[in-house]
């Protein structure tokens, strides 16, 4: 099978983790990259998800109450129907023990809160095409046992593919490491009415109610070109949602920076257009 044909195979992930909000997150995150996204709220409701269905990737959050992270690992990889799926965990802990401990506990992966968009696609998209390719070797190796000459073929991708996924992830991670993440909603004129402190601190401001609190910001977009939003409703008009939109935009200190930001509409059961949610990082200068 090409390399082209493994790395765009979309997958089916299931996200653990007792916070909502981090479950939005990365749920809005995922699926706008295509992914089919299962949440599950504590580690219980995560073992019946699997038993239900397993997925193709676990993203598991370790500090959770009654069932932590570490327990439902153990609890699939003990398991013949589970033990191959790829689970990364996803916590605010950052000792080397905490991940020691999660990769003995049969983890693939491990990303630190908070955590940034970039990194986890990356790193989904990693484990998602070496399950695959996996997947794809065990079908071969059943048909080609005797047939050395193209197991070493198959042997030769597996080595092209690692080797390219390593250079990706290295080139997302040294543009992105100082990506944070803003979440809002914007009315459909485009003025913010709910947004987090990560999005208030990239336009320059110490927090989202300082942001609320600026008349000025009320007053107009903050984009520097005035084509951009109609750029973001044409997005929308077109393909149902905005992806991965670039564009400048004013600071506080009325200073320019770089923005890539992803949104959705919020429709109304009568049709009727709510709002737009969405999430943006800030793009580090080189």
């Amino acid at each position: 099978m090409a390399l082209e044909q493994l790395t765009s195979v979309p997958g089916n992930i299931l996200v653990v983790d007792d916070t909502q909000e981090n479950l939005e997150v990365l749920s809005a995150l995922l699926e706008l990259e295509g992914y089919e996204v299962r949440m599950a709220i504590n580690g219980e409701m995560a073992l019946m998800g699997v038993e239900a269905e397993p997925p193709d990737l676990i993203l598991l959050d370790i500090m959770m109450p009654d069932l932590d992270g570490y327990e439902v690992c153990q609890r699939l990889k003990s398991h013949p129907k589970t033990k191959a799926l790829p689970i990364i965990f996803i916590s605010a802990l950052d000792d080397v023990f905490d991940k020691v401990k999660a990769f003995q506990a049969g983890a693939v992966d491990y990303i630190s809160k908070p955590f940034q968009a970039e990194e986890v696609l990356a790193r989904v998209k990693n484990q998602l095409t070496i399950a695959n390719l996996e997947k794809s070797l065990r079908q071969k190796n059943a048909l080609l046992n005797k047939q050395n000459e193209q197991l070493h073929q198959i042997v030769e991708e597996r080595r092209e593919l690692v080797t390219s996924l390593q250079e990706m992830e290295e080139k997302s991670r040294q543009m992105f490491d100082q990506a944070i993440i803003g979440i809002y909603q914007r009315s459909p004129e485009g003025r913010y009415f709910k947004l987090n402190d990560a999005l208030a601190q990239i336009y320059g401001y110490v927090s989202a109610q300082d942001w609320l609190d600026d008349p000025d910001v009320h007053q107009k977009l903050p984009y520097v070109d005035d084509q951009q939003w109609p750029r973001f409703l044409q997005m929308v008009d077109k393909q149902g949602f905005v992806k991965n939109l670039v564009g400048q935009v004013y600071r506080a200190d009325g200073t320019q920076t770089r923005i890539c930001e992803s949104a959705r509409p919020v429709i109304s059961p009568e049709g009727q257009l709510l709002y737009y949610e969405g999430f943006v990082f800030e793009i580090p200068v080189k």
